[in-house]
C-alpha cells in the first residue's frame, strides 16, 4: 500500500516528506528512522500495519531526497523531535504509537519530552536514551573531541565529498556492509542486502554538512534524563547480537521506564526490524493487544 508524499513545515520554514498509510480507526503509528537513514528501513512495518490503522512515515530534514536545510546546524535530535510534532499535526492523525530504531529513539524521547500531547505509547527498538559513545567511555572529553573531528571533516567537502562519492561505487557499498556485519550493525545473513544497499545509497547523497552534524548531535545528546518520566505504555526491542547497543542499553532503559516490556530478539542484531520482521512484529501485536491500542 502506498500513497503519494505530502510536505509539512516546521517552524523555521523547512519542508519535511511524509506519507499516511493505511485506515484511521485503531492508533496510529508514527515510524522515525535511524541515524542518517530513511523510511525505507520501515517497509515491512509500514506494508504490515497499514493493512489495520495508518502509519505515518517521514524524512528528517535534508533526508531523503529533501533539500539540505539553510542551516545545517539545526540538523539536531530536539529539532528532530519537533519536526515530528510538525509531521504529527499535518498528518491530522490522533495521539500515535511512536516506533523508533536506534539513533530514532533519543528522538522520540525527545518528542515525549517536548511534545507528549502526540505520544500514545513508545516503542523503542534498538536504540540507546543516553550519549552511545559510553559503551566505549562516558569521558565528556571523548565526545568533544569526536564531535568536533566529525563536524570538522564534514566541512572539508575536498575530503568529504570524494568519500561520499566512493559509497555510491559497487566496491564502496561492499566494503561499507563488511564494515556494518563485522561491527553487528547488521546480520550477514538475514540483513535484506537490498535494505543496505539504499541505506548507504542514501547516505552518499547526503550533505556533508548536514551529515556531520546530525552525527555529532547523536553523540553529545542524551535523553536518560527523560526515561523516569515516561508514562505512557513502552516496549522495548533489542537484538542479542547487536554491538552499536547491547542489550545491557536495553535493560537499562526498561529499568528505568517503570511498567515498560522488554523483548529481545535472539541471534540478530542492529537492523531486527528488517531481520526479524515476523518476530518484531509479533512482539508488538502482543503489546498492542495488552494496552487496547
Amino acid at each position: 500500500m502506498r500513497s503519494h508524499a505530502r510536505i509539512a513545515e516546521t517552524s523555521d520554514g523547512e519542508p519535511l516528506a511524509y506519507r499516511v498509510l493505511g485506515p484511521a480507526g485503531r492508533a496510529p503509528l508514527m515510524t522515525v528512522h535511524g541515524l542518517v537513514s530513511s523510511h525505507h528501513h520501515w517497509t515491512f512495518l509500514s506494508d504490515h500495519y497499514a493493512a489495520e490503522r495508518q502509519v505515518v512515515s517521514w524524512e528528517y530534514r535534508g533526508h531523503g531526497g529533501q533539500p539540505a536545510p539553510r542551516d545545517h546546524r539545526t540538523a539536531s535530535v530536539p529539532q528532530f523531535a519537533d519536526d515530528a510534532h510538525a509531521v504529527w499535526v499535518a498528518s491530522g492523525v490522533d495521539r500515535a504509537i511512536v516506533v523508533a530504531l536506534s539513533f530514532g529513539v533519543q528522538v522520540a524521547l525527545e518528542l515525549w519530552r517536548r511534545h507528549p500531547e502526540a505520544v500514545r505509547a513508545l516503542v523503542l527498538i534498538c536504540g540507546t536514551a543516553g550519549h552511545p559513545l559510553d559503551r566505549v567511555s562516558s569521558s565528556p572529553a571523548l565526545r568533544r573531541a569526536t564531535a568536533g573531528l566529525v563536524r570538522n571533516l564534514g566541512a572539508r567537502r575536498t575530503i568529504a565529498r570524494p568519500l561520499l562519492a566512493f559509497l555510491r561505487s559497487r566496491a564502496g557499498r561492499q566494503i561499507a556492509c563488511e564494515v556494518a556485519f563485522r561491527s553487528g550493525g547488521a546480520h550477514r545473513d538475514t540483513c535484506p542486502r537490498d535494505v543496505l544497499d539504499g541505506l548507504f545509497t542514501h547516505v552518499a547523497d547526503l550533505d556533508p554538512r548536514l551529515l556531520a552534524e546530525v552525527t555529532a548531535s547523536y553523540l553529545e545528546h542524551s535523553a536518560a534524563d527523560v526515561l523516569p518520566a515516561v508514562t505512557v505504555p513502552t516496549l522495548i526491542i533489542a537484538g542479542d547480537r547487536d554491538q552499536l547497543t547491547p542489550v545491557a542499553t536495553a535493560e537499562r532503559m526498561h529499568r528505568a521506564i517503570a511498567g515498560s516490556r522488554l523483548v529481545i530478539i535472539p541471534g540478530h542484531s542492529h537492523l531486527v526490524q528488517v531481520e526479524k520482521p515476523r518476530e518484531v512484529h509479533a512482539a508488538l501485536d502482543a503489546f498492542l493487544a495488552e494496552h487496547a491500542l
